[in-house]
C-alpha cells in the first residue's frame, strides 16, 4: 500500500515539474517576442522619421528651385524662375558672369583681354541668335538687350529685356541681380567699382588733368574709315559718363549735329577733334597710316606727349561696358594717365 502511494506521489511531482518548465518556456517566449517587437518598432520609427525629413528637405529644395518671381521690364511683367539654372545671354554676358551665373550658352564675343575671360571656358557660343539654335540648350531664362527678342523667344523661355541706354551699367547690373536672385553679388561688384571710380575722379580732377579734354580715336586706314571717334565703346562709357571727363568742343558740336556717338573722320580733318589727351587705339598687325603723315607731328596732344596708345591685344578689355569690364578699364586707364603726370 505504501509503495503504491509513493509511486503516485512521484508521478504528481514529475507532472508539476513538467508544468513549471512549460510555463517558464512560455514566459521567456513572450518576453523575447516583446523585446524583438520593441526593437523593430524603434527602428521603423527612426527610419520613418529620417525618410520624412529627407523627403521634406528635398521637397523644400525642389520648391525653391521651381518657384518663380515676377519682374517688371520694358516689355511688361515677366514671370521668371526664382533660381534660374539654364540661362542664355548675348551682349550682357559680363553682367551674368559678375552675378555668379554660368550660362548654358552665349551669343557674345570672348577675348583674352576681358577680365572674365576664364569664365568663358566650357560655355558654347551660339552660331546664330535664332529660335532653333537657342532651343537646343533648353533655356529657363533668356537675357537680352533687344526688345525684338521678347516676341521671338518668349515661347521658348521667359525673356528679360534691358535695352541699351535705358539703364546705366550699374543700374542694369542691379536690375539683373534682383531679377535672378543675385542681389548680393551685384551690389558687391557695384561697390568695388564705385570706390575705384571715386578715387579716380579725385585724381583726374586736379593737377595736369584739371579742365582738360579727352578723345578716344582709332585709325582704320585712309582707304577704310579713316580715323574713327568713339564716345560709347572703346571705354567711352567709362570716360564720359562715369568719370565725366570733357570732350573737345569741336567733337561735342559734331556729335550734337550728327547725333552719332561714333563715326569716321577723314585724315584731312581728324586732327581738329583731338583733345588735350587722347586714347589712341591700335589694331593688331597694323601700323597706323595716320601716325606717319605730316599732320601727326603738328597735333598738340602728340607734341605734348599726351597720346596714350592702347595696343591691339588690349582691344577686348574695352569691348564691353559692363561693371566688371569698366572696373578693369579704370585700372588700366588711370595707371596710364598717371604715368603722364610723372613726366
Amino acid at each position: 500500500m505504501i509503495n503504491k502511494m509513493n509511486k503516485q506521489l512521484g508521478l504528481i511531482v514529475c507532472a508539476l515539474v513538467v508544468v513549471m518548465m512549460v510555463l517558464a518556456g512560455c514566459s521567456n517566449t513572450n518576453n523575447n517576442s516583446d523585446l524583438s517587437s520593441g526593437e523593430d518598432k524603434t527602428s521603423t520609427e527612426t527610419s520613418a522619421t529620417a525618410t520624412d525629413g529627407a523627403e521634406k528637405s528635398e521637397s523644400e529644395k525642389t520648391e525653391g528651385k521651381s518657384g518663380t518671381r515676377k519682374v517688371s521690364t520694358v516689355m511688361g511683367e515677366v514671370e521668371v524662375p526664382a533660381n534660374p539654372q539654364r540661362v542664355i545671354v548675348n551682349w550682357y554676358v559680363g553682367d551674368v558672369f559678375t552675378l555668379g551665373i554660368k550660362p548654358v550658352a552665349i551669343n557674345a564675343r570672348a577675348d583674352k583681354a576681358m577680365p572674365f575671360y576664364d569664365q568663358f571656358e566650357g560655355i558654347p557660343i551660339t552660331e546664330k541668335w535664332e529660335s532653333e539654335e537657342i532651343l537646343k540648350y533648353e533655356p529657363d531664362l533668356i537675357i537680352t538687350f533687344d526688345p525684338k527678342d521678347f516676341e521671338n523667344f518668349s515661347k521658348l523661355a521667359p525673356v528679360i529685356v534691358a535695352p541699351e541706354g535705358d539703364l546705366s551699367s550699374s543700374e542694369r547690373l542691379s536690375f539683373l541681380g534682383e531679377a535672378t536672385g543675385h542681389e548680393a553679388e551685384a551690389q558687391k561688384a557695384i561697390s568695388v567699382f564705385e570706390e575705384k571710380l571715386k578715387n579716380a575722379k579725385e585724381k583726374l580732377s586736379s593737377g595736369i588733368f584739371k579742365d582738360k579734354t579727352f578723345s578716344i580715336l582709332q585709325d582704320w586706314g585712309r582707304e577704310s574709315y579713316g580715323v574713327m571717334y568713339e564716345t560709347g565703346s572703346r571705354g567711352g562709357t567709362l570716360l564720359y559718363e562715369y568719370l565725366e571727363l570733357k570732350k573737345p568742343e569741336k567733337l561735342e558740336q559734331l556729335i550734337k549735329q550728327s547725333e552719332k556717338g561714333r563715326d569716321s573722320l577723314s585724315y584731312e580733318v581728324a586732327s581738329q577733334y583731338f583733345g588735350d589727351y587722347v586714347l589712341w587705339f591700335l589694331k593688331e598687325g597694323y601700323e597706323s597710316e595716320y601716325a606717319n603723315t605730316v599732320i601727326w607731328d603738328s597735333i598738340p596732344a602728340v607734341k605734348n606727349g599726351n597720346i596714350i596708345e592702347v595696343p591691339g591685344q588690349y582691344g577686348g578689355l574695352f569691348y564691353y561696358s559692363d561693371v566688371a569690364s569698366m572696373t578693369a578699364q579704370l585700372d588700366y586707364m588711370v595707371d596710364r594717365l598717371l604715368e603722364l603726370e610723372k613726366k
